[in-house]
């Protein structure tokens, strides 16, 4: 495992006001205001994401986020653009956020739930479901073979599971 793994877990354990065990960030991951960024237990961030805390992030256990994925918890107003507005974002256990895809601000993405690469998403994710697209919108229900939670298959968690490890 390289040093900088621990490192990073080390950091956040400090920063966030929750970090869950077995935690793992790439490199290149932003944020804001760590003491609003909750993360569960089993957590991979991958490189290069945004994650803008001001309105609070709640992440759930063993989810995987892709390369560059941003999320977004505030927005101007279209009036006066100095006027903003703060709203949680919450990503549910077991759910997986794939490259490029963008959350904005008061959104859940639901439990074991599947947002596509460069997908905007702008409502709520409901759990079991795949969303695609811009705006996202639900494509199918997520293929599990009748397993849940822990059951599914999390290649993120075992050592070794990808070619170049």
């Amino acid at each position: 495992m390289p040093i900088a793994f621990p490192f990073r877990r080390m950091i956040a354990e400090r920063l966030f006001s929750r970090c869950g065990k077995n935690f793992n960030a790439e490199g290149d991951i932003r944020f804001n205001f760590g003491q609003l960024l909750a993360v569960g237990d089993d957590v991979f961030l991958n490189r290069g994401s945004f994650i803008d805390t001001k309105g609070g992030v709640m992440i759930g256990n063993v989810v995987g986020i892709g390369e560059f994925v941003r999320i977004f918890t505030h927005a101007h107003s279209e009036s006066i653009h100095s006027v903003r507005t703060y709203s949680p974002v919450t990503i549910q256990d077991y759910a997986k956020v794939f490259s490029g895809a963008m959350i904005l601000p008061g959104v859940t993405i639901g439990r074991q739930a599947i947002v596509a690469g460069g997908a905007v998403v702008t409502t709520d994710v409901p759990e079991n479901s795949v969303v695609a697209g811009v705006p996202a919108r639900v494509i199918r229900e997520r293929r599990t073979e009748g397993r849940t939670g822990a059951d599914l298959d999390h290649v993120w968690l075992h050592k070794g599971a990808f070619q170049d490890e």
